[in-house]
């Protein structure tokens, strides 16, 4: 794919994800397309937690959900819906999604749909809510969200399917990605080139749409620079899923987190959860008028970018994040060697210029994690108390999931 061959990977568990060739084929309501998804299903991000156990942004956005979807006429009634367990919530891994922040996915969002070539196996990423601070997936429902929503799902989304089915081929996005990297993404908290050749690929087809729709979908693809994360995150979902159920694998598949606990999932184990407490603030980057006694964490699956090998572990791709998300060029380029410990192997894909396109650090081992004591890194938007995006950082996940799998993988060896 990337014309380094593959040969050189050994591990079963990464053999698996690099037999994968994610491409964009639909965007469709998620009802129609995610397999076992209901009208009074919401998904939301992290290890599934019952439904009182969910607190703060992740809670009201839950609840917001619930509202968008009609499924209630107030919060209250919505909270009572979800008490009785009218409304049911799960997770978004569970039904192949992977969701940004909160991660909320409803029946009638639109889903960007990839697909393995191979295998036809499919993930599902709901599409950005655009540039401004207050969206849903940061715990925030007004009048403002809801009518963004509903562009997303009754103009944005059928224009991007009727875009992606008068392509003459579907759009292999690994090619779009490798290249992203050499031009300073690192397709996590930096998507400015990737979402821009995002673009010129599909330009030929957009400008031969009917006008109208052309325009609007010309502007939402220039509101912001995050575009493509959401298809960078649905590619890595179907990535790391291939590697989901080696036997005696240690590489880490998952990284997600809700408002209350981090959790990984391992190559070894399949859809077992294991659960620590939630990550810490390692940098950040803060919106004026904003402090650290303002940030909430709130949930995110995004980190499934560092399972394989981006966001956080290909940092010294991305200089230009040191003025969003706090430190410094050198602390980037330590940060990003120090992921190398606990990596068993190189990216064979995925370079990076600045180390003379070594390959970015390709499988977090939770052997290697409880070995070395270094925790993975991540890249992330920053919530606040008050919901909305507040700033940007990196979060350092806890040890104990980590240490917890790899010692359960050494008693099995026993």
């Amino acid at each position: 794919m990337s014309g380094v061959s593959t040969s050189v990977i050994t591990d079963p568990a990464l053999v698996a994800m690099f037999d994968c060739d994610p491409i964009l084929v639909d965007v469709a309501p998620a009802l129609s397309i995610v397999p076992g998804m209901t009208p009074n299903l919401i998904l939301t991000s992290g290890p599934p937690l019952e439904w009182h156990e969910y607190t703060g942004g992740q809670r009201n956005a839950i609840i917001g959900g619930a509202l968008y979807e009609r499924l209630a006429s107030s919060p209250a009634e919505a909270i009572a819906k979800l008490d009785a367990g009218e409304i049911l919530v799960r997770g978004c891994h569970d039904y192949s999604c992977i969701g940004s922040l909160a991660g909320v996915t409803t029946a009638s969002m639109p889903v960007l749909v990839l697909a393995d070539q191979k295998t036809n196996r499919k993930a599902f990423c709901t599409l950005f809510e655009g540039a401004g601070t207050s969206r849903l997936n940061y715990g925030v429902y007004n009048e403002e969200v809801e009518s963004n929503l509903q562009f997303l799902a009754s103009v944005i989304g059928p224009a991007l399917s009727e875009l992606i089915h008068s392509l003459p081929e579907p759009i292999r996005v690994i090619p779009i990605m490798q290249r992203a990297l050499h031009m300073g993404d690192e397709l996590h908290s930096r998507n400015t080139a990737a979402s821009l050749l995002f673009l010129r690929e599909v330009m030929p087809a957009l400008v031969s749409m009917e006008p109208v729709r052309a325009k609007e979908l010309t502007s939402y693809f220039m509101t912001g620079e995050y575009f493509f994360l959401r298809i960078s995150m649905a590619a890595c979902k179907l990535l790391a899923d291939q590697m989901s159920g080696t036997p005696g694998s240690g590489i880490v598949t998952a990284m997600a987190f809700s408002c209350k606990e981090f959790g990984i999932r391992v190559a070894g184990f399949g859809d077992r959860w294991f659960r620590g407490p939630l990550p810490k603030v390692e940098t950040s980057g803060l919106f004026p008028g904003f402090t650290t006694d303002d940030i909430e964490v709130m949930g995110g699956e995004s980190p499934i970018t560092e399972t394989c090998g981006l966001g956080a572990l290909a940092q010294a791709t991305a200089f230009p994040l040191q003025r969003y998300q706090g430190g410094s060029a050198a602390d980037m380029v330590a940060r990003n060697l120090e992921m190398y410990e606990i990596a068993v192997a190189e990216h064979p894909w995925f370079h990076i210029p600045f180390f003379d396109y070594r390959g970015t650090p390709a499988g977090i081992s939770v052997q290697l994690v409880a070995q070395t004591k270094i925790a993975p890194l991540m890249d992330v938007g920053i919530a606040g108390k008050n919901g909305g995006q507040i700033g940007a950082g990196c979060f350092r996940a806890p040890l104990e999931p980590f240490l917890e799998a790899a010692r359960l993988l050494e008693e099995a060896k026993l």
